[in-house]
């Protein structure tokens, strides 16, 4: 007997359309107004290759750089509000090794702002295939070793090296930047902070007082370990650095250097999850109780001072007649707070009409991006949301 869902007029309809229109192969969505679940929907196939498999209500998906809200910002908000860490603070006072080529001024704030001067993306990854201990993790799957726990461990030690070398592009604060080496670089931080490592960290700090039972880290060195491994997960693209098309494994290549534990990626959810977690944030700006303090969350959604930045603390706010929230969601007095995931995932909150949006697909299965297809995908999405709900 199949499970029934709630569903809200017309919006799986958008998502079954944006699967024949070649937005993306799988897609799930989940919706929550004023605290209840009013939508929850699946259409399309988790995977195309090597064969067809039709998505299921189980199937997880790798929600890309959602990373950096879900689990990174929202563990540095925790520790903000307990004190353990400091926005305005140099972030190598938290980071020793941080302050090298020129970062010693650069702040937690400006970190989670994108406004740190550092670029947006670098291929550590391929210095980590270079090395002879850590290439064995980058073979194409049949000629990988078994075991690879001390290769994922020297690629960890690799990039963070990377990283803690890496110098700016620009002047802290004078400009927003969006990029992965700040969150890399943050999610180091939070595990020096913490003394946990970010996946734990997230499990026991996140995961299990909000109930996400679908929301972890894969280990890559553990992969085929524990209950992760008896889960289903949507494919994502096909990888020439691997060899693969790649599914139940994180996309970003810098992060599975990594293990599959980064700042800036390599978390796995559900759509419902995911639109819990964005419920978690919306309690708090409506000043409810929960695991985020009021005061701390408005901070952190709050856009940041530097100059022409949409960004808030992590989170991005809506651009006028660009934001992939759509036309009609996010205009009122608060605004909204979201974010994009590489693989074609978003998760929005629209604070006046106490309203989460997420959206997960896998559209960059199997040939990579489409990003005319996708952002058509989510704004109509988002517009199908709003239309029946201010019916």
């Amino acid at each position: 007997m199949s499970r029934r869902f709630p569903e809200l007029p017309g919006v799986s309809s958008v998502a079954e359309a944006g699967v024949r229109a070649g937005a993306a192969p799988a897609v799930a969505a989940a919706v929550r107004h004023r605290g209840s679940l009013v939508h929850l929907g699946f259409a399309g196939a988790a995977e195309l290759v090597p064969s067809r498999r039709e998505l299921g209500p189980d199937d997880l998906f790798d929600v890309a750089s959602l990373t950096k809200v879900m689990a990174t910002s929202t563990l540095a908000a925790l520790l903000v509000q307990e004190g353990r860490l400091e926005l305005d603070l140099p972030a190598a006072a938290h980071l020793p090794g941080f302050e090298a080529a020129g970062k010693e001024r650069v702040t937690v704030r400006e970190l989670l702002a994108h406004a740190s001067g550092l670029p947006d993306w670098r291929p550590y990854c391929d210095e980590v295939r270079l090395d002879p201990v850590s290439a064995p993790a980058f073979l194409p799957p049949a000629s990988r070793p078994g075991d690879l726990g001390g290769a994922f461990a020297r690629g960890r030690a690799l990039v963070e090296g990377a990283v803690l070398r890496e110098p700016l592009l620009a002047v802290p604060g004078a400009r927003a930047v969006y990029g992965d080496p700040a969150f890399i670089a943050l999610g180091l931080l939070l595990e020096k902070v913490s003394g946990a490592r970010l996946d734990r960290l997230f499990a026991s700090r996140v995961a299990s007082p909000l109930g996400l039972a679908d929301t972890f880290f894969l280990d890559l060195a553990r992969r085929g370990e524990g209950t992760e491994s008896r889960r289903r997960f949507a494919a994502t693209e096909r990888s020439e650095r691997r060899g693969e098309v790649i599914c139940g494994a994180v996309n970003d290549d810098n992060a599975y250097a990594m293990g599959g534990i980064a700042g800036h990626a390599g978390l796995f959810s559900s759509a419902g999850d995911v639109a819990a977690l964005g419920q978690a944030w919306l309690d708090a700006l409506s000043g409810r109780p929960g695991i985020l303090d009021p005061a701390v969350a408005r901070e952190f959604a709050r856009r940041d001072a530097t100059p022409a930045s949409t960004r808030a603390l992590g989170w991005d706010t809506p651009t006028e007649g660009t934001s992939t929230i759509g036309s009609l969601l996010g205009r009122g007095a608060s605004g909204a707070i979201g974010h994009l995931g590489y693989t074609g995932c978003s998760l929005w909150v629209d604070r006046d009409r106490e309203l989460v949006c997420a959206l997960l697909t896998n559209h960059v299965h199997p040939a990579g991006r489409r990003p005319a297809e996708i952002l058509g995908l989510r704004r109509s999405f988002h517009d199908a949301v709003a239309g029946a709900i201010l019916r």
